[in-house]
């Protein structure tokens, strides 16, 4: 009797703690946003194109103009579109912060300037990269 009863404990803990889990699990997945295939395409576009620009602060900002503000467009439309998915905040945060803090003083102060420095350059873009990984790892913890 005793071994029964101590059986019934440990298989009412198991089971106690499996729905503790299953019930977390679904809670936190109900938590973060779906996954959006517009989201990826507007990241792997801006991914590829920003870094590369960037580089080319080195020449005249009057050469590079038209893609500089093509660029700036293409961030605007991602950081709304992301804003405009329910539980996206954090990543829609992540856009503004990329556009309104990195790229558009960046573009700001190669106008100004006309070309920058290499060094400056070098740090502005690693920046702008390790935002566009942040928001990366992000779309990709949602789910699909």
């Amino acid at each position: 009797m005793k071994t029964l009863l101590s059986s019934l404990k440990i298989n009412t803990l198991v089971l106690t703690l499996a729905l503790f889990c299953v019930g977390a699990m679904t809670t936190l997945s109900s938590c973060v946003a779906a996954y959006d295939a517009v989201s990826v395409e507007n990241l792997t576009n801006i991914s590829n194109k920003l870094p590369k620009l960037m580089e080319k602060a080195t020449e005249a900002y009057s050469k590079h103009e038209p893609a500089a503000t093509s660029i700036l467009s293409d961030i605007g439309k991602a950081a709304t579109h992301a804003a405009s998915l329910k539980k996206n905040k954090e990543v829609a945060d992540s856009w503004k912060i990329l556009q309104n803090d990195l790229v558009s003083p960046f573009f700001a102060r190669w106008k100004e300037s006309g070309k920058l420095d290499k060094d400056f350059i070098k740090e502005a873009t690693m920046q702008v990269t390790k935002s566009l990984d942040a928001i990366k790892r992000a779309e990709s913890a949602k789910k699909k």
